[in-house]
């Protein structure tokens, strides 16, 4: 037990300077680069804060624990909306802007129905994680392409622009190093208490990898950064299904379980959904919608637990 909290306590300081460190140095390079803050969010970032899901999601996959993998994807998505997005809008008003990410969005939702369709036959292949990795290419490549800042947007900062790099390398390095401290004290915590695989993965697994999304965006809110925030918290979801998955089933085809149909897929989706509304809204997310995004992700977890 005491190693476990350990793990936890050493992770969770690494993942707030790791954090720290990336914002910063991601607000940098989109200065130096002229790109909008927002597409930084969505793919240098949202890379560095999904790395835990890819480690975690990659090892369970080789160790044969395909429900972990699995569940770790579709816990970490609906994790990252409604605990990450809930809890950010808590602390500081964060507005979504609907013109910023509506096409993103519909990216993420065509992808969700792409991921929809490869499990349909309970097994994601080598082709179509092929697929699904091709797909992160051509969107990172459209994501640069179509994210220049508007000449209003861009901030000159004094950063060295190696230090910028060198920082950006460090909190990568460190979010990584500290999800896996995390993730391990979660697992040994977990194994305690004795529950089944998907859940471990829907749930503690997930929570443990959403959780430099979850600090990364808080810092950045908290900084005043809402694109990078939101951009995040996107293309995390999205870097989730294409790199993660994509990846993982390439090296090793995972097996799924039809159950995951009734409940997690459909909750993943309408996770993204939710967005919308909240986006056409174009005002700050108020208390009440935060509450009410951490009263929906503590019902997914009581949920699954019964």
């Amino acid at each position: 037990m005491s190693l476990s909290i350990f793990y936890l306590i050493s992770g969770s300081i690494l993942l707030y300077f790791g954090s720290h460190w990336m914002v910063q140095s991601s607000v940098n390079i989109a200065s130096k680069l002229n790109i909008s803050k927002f597409v930084i969010g969505l793919t240098i970032v949202a890379f560095g804060t999904s790395l835990p899901e890819l480690g975690v999601s990659l090892k369970a996959a080789l160790f044969d624990k395909s429900a972990i993998a699995i569940g770790n994807i579709i816990g970490s998505n609906i994790t990252n909306v409604a605990l990450v997005l809930g809890s950010c809008s808590l602390f500081a008003p964060i507005v979504i802007s609907f013109t910023e990410i509506k096409k993103d969005l519909l990216i993420y939702l065509i992808v969700c129905g792409l991921l929809i369709f490869f499990l349909w036959d309970q097994i994601l292949s080598r082709f179509d994680g092929t697929i699904l990795f091709s797909g992160l290419i051509l969107y990172t490549i459209y994501s640069f392409k179509t994210g220049k800042a508007h000449q209003e947007e861009v901030e000159e900062t004094p950063s060295n622009f190696y230090w910028t790099i060198f920082l950006l390398v460090l909190g990568i390095s460190l979010i990584y190093f500290g999800s896996d401290l995390f993730i391990n004290g979660a697992i040994l915590f977990a194994g305690i208490i004795g529950i089944s695989d998907i859940v471990i993965g829907l749930s503690v697994v997930a929570l443990g990898t959403s959780l430099p999304e979850l600090v990364t965006s808080l810092v950045a809110s908290l900084k005043d950064e809402h694109s990078i925030s939101v951009g995040n918290i996107i293309g995390s979801n999205l870097f989730n299904i294409l790199s993660v998955l994509g990846l993982v089933s390439i090296i090793t085809p995972l097996d799924i379980d039809k159950d995951i149909f009734t409940f997690e897929i459909p909750l993943m989706v309408l996770s993204g959904l939710i967005l919308v509304p909240l986006g056409i809204r174009n005002k700050p997310l108020s208390k009440w919608i935060s509450i009410s995004l951490l009263c929906g992700y503590t019902i997914f977890l009581l949920a699954l637990y019964n």
